[in-house]
């Protein structure tokens, strides 16, 4: 009996971490970022959030095109219900960080926004 309860919670963990129950952060953003870069914004859209959202809306709107990216690191800082990553990117050759805003939505981590880190570079001053 001990056997088959065993069992039994290890399949309904591994159900819920394959449905995104035990996503974190880091899953999600790498999620993210991997279904922009396959061309699948309807995906990416499903993992977004308010200014997140709008952005994968205008990419769907622009042809959503796939393009080759390498993502080499994802390090994120959870704060209670929200949630800031870095993902690092080899696109082309060229490394690029991106940042990444998440926030718990019905229970599940979205991407609320994200933008380009241009870091300290300083724009004509």
């Amino acid at each position: 009996m001990k056997l088959r309860t065993l069992l039994v919670g290890a399949v309904a963990g591994l159900l819920l971490t394959a449905c995104g129950g035990g996503s974190t952060p880091k899953d999600v953003t790498t999620a993210f970022v991997q279904a922009l870069a396959d061309g699948d914004c309807t995906k990416a859209k499903e993992m977004a959030v308010d200014a997140a959202a709008e952005s994968v809306q205008g990419t769907i709107d622009a042809g959503c095109t796939k393009y080759a990216t390498s993502i080499k690191s994802v390090e994120c800082e959870e704060t209670g219900e929200t949630a800031a990553c870095t993902c690092i990117e080899d696109r082309d050759g060229m490394e690029m960080t991106f940042k990444y805003d998440l926030k718990k939505a019905d229970g599940a981590w979205k991407v609320s926004n994200y933008q380009k880190d241009f870091g300290d570079m300083n724009m004509g001053q």
